[in-house]
């Protein structure tokens, strides 16, 4: 195989480097586990959400409890002193009558709002409960795709090694420089430093090549490098 027709081989395994490299980075399971990843974010956001206003939730119900009991101490502290009988001036047991009532209604509206934060508690647990079984399923999703993931990257490696194992061997032929060349070319030509001449035309950049440089590109010694006028790229007539 001559030098030039060596470059051809090279940009055939290299192109087929791109193609397997970009299948890798654009695998299916890679955008599946992006967005898993973004979900269980979003939820577990939503839990911590839920679990603190249950907290507090709790907490003010817990708040009304422990009220309510103090004050319903209190007032049968009151009702000691009130039906004792060591308490007779009526100015006094009046006033105790008063505190009793006072004390009886705190300790009604303490129960009630304990119970108003019960109902408004239940709700939420269910909701939290709910979120950490959807939470539970994503995180079982991830796992999966990332087995998935890890399945197909490494059939693409595999695939990788296969062809460059016979890379080595196309480059032996190729002057150094004629592959620093076809480097720098593929960087800026996407991916493409090398074409074949096809009659008139560049299979690189499917352009004619005006006669003038045509003729000099012909006129060429055949193991010279020679450019397309065109595109740039590395002629292999």
């Amino acid at each position: 195989m001559g030098s030039l027709e060596a470059l051809l081989a090279l940009q055939e395994i290299d192109t087929a480097l791109d193609q397997l490299r970009h299948r890798r980075e654009t695998l299916p399971e890679r955008t599946e586990l992006v967005e898993s990843e973004a979900t269980r974010a979003a939820t577990e956001s939503e839990r911590d959400a839920i679990f603190a206003q249950l907290s507090e939730v709790r907490h003010a119900e817990k708040a009304a409890e422990d009220e309510a009991t103090s004050v319903e101490a209190k007032a049968a502290e009151v009702e000691r002193m009130l039906y004792g009988g060591t308490v007779t001036a009526a100015k006094e047991l009046e006033a105790y009558q008063a505190d009793l009532a006072m004390l009886k209604a705190r300790q009604r509206t303490l129960e009630d709002s304990a119970i108003e934060l019960l109902e408004t508690a239940e709700p939420l647990e269910a909701e939290l409960s709910s979120c950490r079984e959807r939470l539970d399923a994503v995180v079982a999703s991830i796992d999966d795709a990332q087995r998935r993931l890890s399945e197909a990257e490494s059939e693409i490696d595999r695939e990788i090694r296969e062809v460059e194992s016979g890379r080595a061997e196309v480059l032996e032929p190729l002057d150094p420089d004629v592959v620093e060349q076809y480097v720098m070319l593929r960087r800026g030509l996407g991916g493409t430093g090398a074409a074949r001449l096809n009659g008139s035309r560049c299979e690189g950049c499917h352009l004619e090549i005006p006669s003038a440089e045509l003729e000099a590109v012909r006129r060429a010694p055949e193991d010279q490098v020679v450019n397309c006028p065109e595109c740039g790229r590395i002629l292999v007539r």
